[in-house]
């Protein structure tokens, strides 16, 4: 990362298999190194409360615009809707209670609850870029 962590043409998005490994370890280099994006792994985190122990446990630290967003391996092809609906619900939650304690407000909630549910993973994977903002 000290080599290529700050170059804008390259990016990695890293998946980790200990679920504590996001906010002691990749949380912080991702909060650092522009080039890295965390990854949400879905074998741990594939229900409601592993979802919402990922974003406590990293957004603080690596912030939500360091991260891939939603994202599947598609194991379960069929499942991807349904998963991307309980995403889209827990992030929405989340960023629900960032606005009710002021951290942000609600149109800049709005936002990134744009970003969380597409954006993110269309930007960390070199898909068509949307411009920020509401559509």
């Amino acid at each position: 990362m000290n080599e290529f962590g700050n170059n804008p043409n390259f990016r990695l998005v890293t998946f980790a298999l200990d679920e504590s490994a996001h906010s002691w370890g990749l949380a912080p280099m991702a909060g650092y190194y522009p080039a890295l994006l965390l990854g949400a792994p879905w074998w741990f985190f594939d229900s409601p409360l592993g979802m919402r122990r990922y974003l406590d446990s990293v957004m603080e630290t690596a912030g939500l615009y360091n991260t891939a967003g939603f994202n599947d391996d598609t194991r379960a092809f069929a499942s991807i809707p349904a998963c991307h609906d309980v995403w889209c619900r827990i992030t929405c939650d989340w960023l629900a209670g960032t606005v009710v304690t002021g951290v942000v407000d609600e149109e800049n909630a709005r936002d990134m609850a744009r970003q969380f549910a597409y954006g993110f993973a269309r930007r960390a994977y070199g898909l068509k870029q949307d411009p920020v903002g509401r559509a």
